[in-house]
């Protein structure tokens, strides 16, 4: 039995399979000069991260169908996760003794949430413990954008044109998160929900602005380190559009981060929801539009 049988006959239900194979990953610079023409404002070195555009292959693999909801989150609390070290790594078992988020009102929150709403406001480290909980891992930054655009380098899950109709962006002005399965017309080929806007979603990789130039092309990991500095500030620094900040000198430098996807409800749509977007921050930071997916070998 090959793996992509086993894959079929194992897949659970709120997970689906992406099939072994090539797709594009990254953009062109045509793809660029394209999102120029619609926004002028965008600050096109920061786009720079997601050059060059190659083909990558990946083994087969299962990844969520939808991002990690409160009621899911909620029964990771209950279980006593956050006093089981089995699932932590160490960075995140210090971050645990250190933050204490137990005590915090973040955690109350996720209790008292909209249920089917994602989950929010949890660091890098809790999602890595939740997976490893759940008895899946963080999807590589690689699975993630194959889940999300296909096969054929497309901008959005749903074709190459933007449409607020099928997520929740800014443009939409909902302005906080909505139930994962609210936009079935935003869905990917393969039939994740939420690819685009709602949360970002943490990836298992470190971030580094330079990677795509040396990456390997088979199942790439991400880099054993992170980039040291890679920008100044966070999204929320500059509302909807990261890609109009400068430093300042008071502005706080970032360092050893993580990588996010996907934009979420406060994105400008024609930019941060895009499949090849990439952003990133520190996996101790949290905030209202963070969230995260799992994903899960086969074999």
């Amino acid at each position: 039995m090959n793996n992509r049988n086993k894959g079929k006959e194992s897949i659970p239900e709120d997970m689906v399979l992406i099939p072994e194979g090539l797709f594009l990953m990254g953009s062109t610079r045509e793809d660029i000069e394209r999102l120029l023409d619609l926004d002028r404002n965008i600050e096109i070195d920061r786009l720079d991260n997601e050059f060059p555009q190659r083909e990558v292959y990946l083994s087969a693999y299962l990844i969520d169908k939808y991002p990690v909801t409160n009621a899911q989150y909620k029964r990771f609390i209950e279980s006593g996760g956050y006093g089981q070290k089995v699932f932590w790594s160490e960075a995140g078992w210090q971050y645990i003794l250190q933050a204490n988020p137990l005590e915090s009102n973040d955690l109350d929150a996720i209790s008292h949430g909209e249920q089917d709403c994602p989950v929010v406001d949890i660091s890098w480290y809790e999602a890595e413990a939740f997976a490893r909980w759940a008895g899946k891992r963080l999807p590589t930054e690689a699975e993630w954008e194959k889940a999300a655009r296909s096969t054929d380098g497309r901008a959005y899950p749903w074709g190459n044109e933007f449409d607020k109709t099928r997520l929740n962006c800014a443009e939409v002005k909902i302005e906080k998160p909505t139930p994962v399965t609210k936009y079935p017309q935003g869905q990917s080929v393969y039939g994740c929900f939420d690819m685009a806007g709602n949360v970002w979603e943490w990836a298992a990789d470190w971030y580094d602005s330079q990677y795509y130039r040396h990456a390997p092309n088979k199942n790439p990991q991400g880099p054993t380190i992170a980039e040291e500095s890679p920008y100044f500030g966070r999204p929320e620094d500059v509302g909807i559009s990261i890609y109009e900040l400068k430093p300042y000198a008071a502005s706080k430098m970032l360092s050893a981060c993580k990588v996010l996807r996907g934009g979420s409800w406060n994105g400008s749509g024609v930019v941060h929801v895009r499949c090849a977007n990439r952003d990133y921050d520190e996996p101790t930071y949290k905030n209202d539009t963070i969230g995260f997916r799992c994903a899960k070998s086969l074999g």
